[in-house]
């Protein structure tokens, strides 16, 4: 036997037989690709599975079994992940919810929350609209607009009485109506006021009733 191995060494399908066949590494390949690879080495592309991933374009190997450098007797298959791309959630209706938790469950499927307000007949802080629509399919990442009730608008009752407004009646009461200046006032003169004499002025006055009899004083 030993001289027959000699003499005749195995080809190498058969080393490959005896030992089996490596398997080679197919990350990032597509599967056409990963195919016509694994036929060269007498295996077969046994299976290929879908799955989202955030980075990898779709079609491309993002897994695979058995791993890289592990044997497979030939005709084996080998099976393969591939991505199909980002991965997509379907929005949800949060119309009527309470703005914190339609966010919550937003932010769960790992959609990103934006919101606008507007005035509305629904309960201030209550979701009234979502854009996109619900049941929308979405790649993440991506942004889930919120409309948001602030309430409804403030109407002027005309029965209230309006403390704002001024009566031009009564600024007209502040206001004075004449704005000409008095003229100067003279300076006191004391000889014009007793008519150039410094006698004093005679004057009548009864101090009978203080001292008892009448008289005059000057």
């Amino acid at each position: 036997v030993v001289a027959a191995l000699v003499l005749f060494p195995p080809t190498e399908a058969q080393a490959a037989a005896a030992t089996g066949v490596e398997v080679p590494d197919l990350i990032g390949r597509t599967s056409g690709d990963a195919e016509r690879s694994l036929a060269e080495l007498g295996l077969a592309l046994a299976e290929a599975t879908e799955l989202p991933h955030p980075d990898a374009a779709p079609g491309e190997i993002i897994a695979q079994d058995p791993l890289p450098g592990q044997h497979l007797r030939p005709g084996a298959g080998v099976r393969v992940a591939v991505s199909s791309g980002p991965p997509r959630v379907r929005v949800p209706d949060v119309v009527g919810f309470p703005l914190e938790r339609a966010r919550e469950l937003l932010q769960r499927l790992g959609l990103e929350v934006a919101s606008v307000e507007r005035q509305s007949d629904a309960p201030t802080g209550r979701v009234i609209g979502i854009a996109p629509q619900p049941g929308t399919e979405q790649r993440l990442p991506s942004t889930v607009t919120l409309v948001v009730s602030v309430g409804q608008p403030v109407v002027d009752d005309p029965t209230v009485p309006d403390t704002t407004t001024v009566d031009p009646s009564a600024i007209d009461l502040l206001e004075p109506t004449d704005t000409t200046p008095p003229p100067p006032e003279r300076p006191f003169d004391e000889d014009e006021a007793s008519g150039g004499d410094d006698r004093a002025e005679t004057f009548p006055y009864d101090v009978s009733r203080a001292y008892g009899h009448r008289s005059d004083v000057r």
